[in-house]
């Protein structure tokens, strides 16, 4: 009953994140479209801000699956900056809505700890968790600035071409300190 609760009360919140902005979004709205109670509700989430949270959450997971071994973050980063583009109504509600820093947060939050399983798995267990964790942070402020900037651009970029091109500067990147190094 409580996955069959959550999956509704999902995808009812992301269906009113479709027509109105996620700051107009109310639990007394939602639970009323889900047909439950206010204390069901919050049996699962302690407030909007958690369901949104899961529901970022849920929205990495499905794109990033940073967690299999062959993992391809270029292809996964153009799937989701696609699917948002596709959805471009419901992301600028949530977008106009909410601090960037809460998004930020929320974005940066669901995908650090797989990035960190993906670089330990590329770089081996004779570098340090620190820098381990300092690698995949990078990747993941790259990444964050990366689709920041494609929403302050109104979605309009070509998402393969921007996606490679991105893809090519951190190769560059690493190569380039690669050389320094020696």
């Amino acid at each position: 009953m409580a996955n069959y609760t959550v999956k509704a009360i999902i995808e009812n919140f992301e269906e009113m994140l479709v027509e109105m902005p996620f700051n107009k979004v109310t639990v007394s709205a939602l639970v009323a479209r889900c047909e439950i109670s206010s204390n069901t509700f919050y049996y699962h989430f302690r407030d909007i801000y958690e369901l949104l949270d899961s529901w970022v959450t849920l929205k990495v997971d499905k794109y990033f699956d940073l967690d299999a071994e062959d993992m391809d973050w270029v292809t996964s980063l153009k799937t989701v900056l696609k699917a948002m583009q596709a959805n471009s109504k419901m992301i600028y509600h949530i977008w106009d809505a909410i601090s960037k820093e809460r998004l930020e947060q929320a974005v940066f939050g669901s995908i650090q700890d797989s990035f960190c399983k993906v670089v330990r798995r590329r770089m081996g267990d004779e570098v340090s968790d620190d820098v381990v964790r300092d690698i995949a942070e990078f990747y993941c402020y790259s990444i964050l600035g990366f689709v920041l900037k494609f929403l302050w651009d109104h979605m309009r970029a070509d998402v393969d071409e921007a996606v490679d091109r991105l893809s090519g500067t951190l190769k560059r990147v690493s190569s380039y300190m690669s050389s320094r190094e020696d």
